[in-house]
């Protein structure tokens, strides 16, 4: 059940999202039919390209990792051994780096390349996973393509099923969720466009190899409040750890997402994006904990503007409730 929601989620999300680019191309005199499958071609396309982007860092961080990991635990028994000796605490310093290294370096592949075989071998024992994967792609195809084209009118649809005397506040509802969800959408992929720019920029100025593809990454994971930047944080604070060697100054680089997080924080974020949806950065956390442990990955892409249809809609219950005969008297 969970499964089939989030994919009917994400589609509608989706189709929401590239729904102005097939605007765009409806205004070109492109017919709705092409405009629609031109949409979900260039949108479907975008993410294959991050997934590549991904699996492009992979591709450059788990052979480095890999070879720097023992020169990693080395320093640090030299470190450790002596206070353990000096505290007469019963550590086997040696053992424990053999069984981390052992076990560490069994999970990492030499390259992405391993990586994806590994994956694809996992996915292509279970016969019914294929199928439901299948099944699931095709699904989301058809019903971004299906609200794309007809979005308008599939909201006219539902409108009989809504009772006279609520039509008007259900108008208003709508029109305040779109109104939410799509300066939030389009302030988020301006701040993520600056922030890619800028990531990619100040990495490789830095000396950074991979800086586009690590800088890029840096971008697109802000749409992910907190956990994303803390996860573009460590991916970078490693890769300048790889390539100390090389001249990488990890300080500098540190430096450079401090400042990238008060720029977002401070400039970005309040002048395009403002305060949109209007959540406690507790409640985000929470937020994207539970849609994530709900609908799995793209439970946590879909947390904010879930939270924002949520917020829209609590806010009017919450005026009901106070206008009501029973709160007043």
């Amino acid at each position: 059940m969970a499964s089939l929601l989030t994919t009917f989620l994400a589609a509608f999300i989706l189709a929401y999202v590239l729904r102005p680019l097939s605007t765009r191309l409806l205004g070109l005199g492109i017919g709705k039919t092409w405009s629609a499958i031109l949409t979900v071609f260039i949108g479907f396309l975008s993410l294959l390209g991050l997934l590549i982007l991904f699996l492009s860092v992979l591709q450059k961080e788990l052979p480095a990792l890999r070879h720097q990991l023992p020169i990693w635990l080395e320093q640090l028994k030299n470190v450790l051994g002596p206070w353990f000796t000096h505290w007469t605490i019963p550590v086997d310093t040696q053992q424990i780096q053999s069984v981390i290294q052992s076990k560490v370096s069994a999970h990492l592949s030499n390259n992405a390349d391993a990586l994806i075989t590994q994956g694809l071998s996992t996915l292509l024992n279970s016969g019914q996973t294929i199928l439901a994967s299948t099944v699931g792609f095709v699904l989301i195809i058809f019903v971004v393509f299906y609200l794309i084209i007809q979005w308008d009118e599939f909201f006219k649809k539902l409108s009989p099923v809504i009772p006279p005397r609520w039509l008007p506040q259900t108008q208003q509802i709508l029109n305040e969720i779109d109104e939410l969800l799509s300066q939030y959408l389009r302030g988020q992929l301006l701040v993520i466009a600056i922030l890619a720019v800028f990531y990619s920029v100040g990495l490789y100025l830095l000396g950074m190899t991979g800086a586009i593809a690590l800088g890029l990454f840096t971008g697109l994971a802000i749409f992910i409040p907190y956990i994303g930047y803390g996860v573009a944080l460590i991916l970078a604070l490693l890769s300048a750890l790889l390539q100390a060697e090389t001249g990488v100054n990890i300080l500098a680089i540190l430096g450079l997402y401090v400042v990238g997080q008060l720029l977002e924080s401070f400039v970005l974020t309040p002048k395009l994006v403002g305060d949109k949806i209007g959540l406690h950065p507790v409640l985000v956390i929470f937020s994207l904990m539970l849609f994530g442990g709900w609908f799995g990955f793209f439970g946590v892409l879909l947390a904010l503007p879930i939270s924002a249809i949520l917020l829209v809609l609590s806010r009017h219950l919450l005026t009901a409730y106070k206008t009501s005969s029973w709160y007043q008297s």
